[in-house]
């Protein structure tokens, strides 16, 4: 959840170092810009990219756990093959000459937001996972335009945002279930 929030905070630091105004930005991204100074100019542009790079990682020990109650492979596969591919990518993106990676990253990300929530309805049509986690990875879709909104619609970010805070929230929802197992579905 922190390295999430971490990478929106970088984001809004990338768009602000693209070009635009303190002034013009929402109030939260003003204040950020203003008060959270972690991408200076004269940095190199990967810094604010690592909490993506991070958050990912940090993710895939709990996308493993939870894709293993998918009902098939495809979904599993999606997810966790989005999320790897997502991770390399971003260390790629923006250290690559011309900055192509960008590509790989958008459809990676794509890749792993449309198996989380295939996931999700997977796990609730057939009762493999607690309602509350199937629901928070189903999440994923609504929040993804409003992280794009957070990332000023810079599309990679914002996929990997949407995504993240949906599998953060899962996460949460897990860690309430204090020792109780993740297939026993009376959440």
């Amino acid at each position: 959840m922190t390295a999430t929030l971490l990478g929106a905070a970088m984001a809004v630091q990338w768009e602000v170092g693209g070009g635009r105004a303190v002034s013009s930005l929402p109030a939260p991204a003003r204040w950020m810009a203003e008060n959270l100074p972690l991408l200076d100019g004269g940095e190199p542009v990967w810094i604010w990219r690592g909490p993506f790079f991070v958050a990912v990682l940090l993710t895939v020990p709990l996308v493993w756990a939870v894709t293993n109650h998918a009902a098939s492979a495809s979904p599993r596969l999606l997810t966790r093959g989005g999320l790897l591919v997502a991770a390399a990518a971003i260390g790629i993106e923006y250290n690559s000459p011309g900055g192509y990676g960008w590509i790989f990253d958008l459809a990676a990300l794509l890749a792993a937001l449309i198996g989380t929530v295939w996931c999700g309805l997977q796990a609730l049509r057939r009762g493999l996972l607690p309602r509350s986690v199937a629901w928070a990875l189903i999440a994923a879709l609504p929040l993804t335009p409003l992280a794009g909104f957070l990332t000023f619609w810079y599309l990679p970010p914002g996929l990997a945002m949407g995504t993240l805070l949906a599998w953060a929230i899962a996460g949460v929802t897990i860690g309430r279930r204090r020792g109780r197992p993740l297939d026993e579905t009376s959440a």
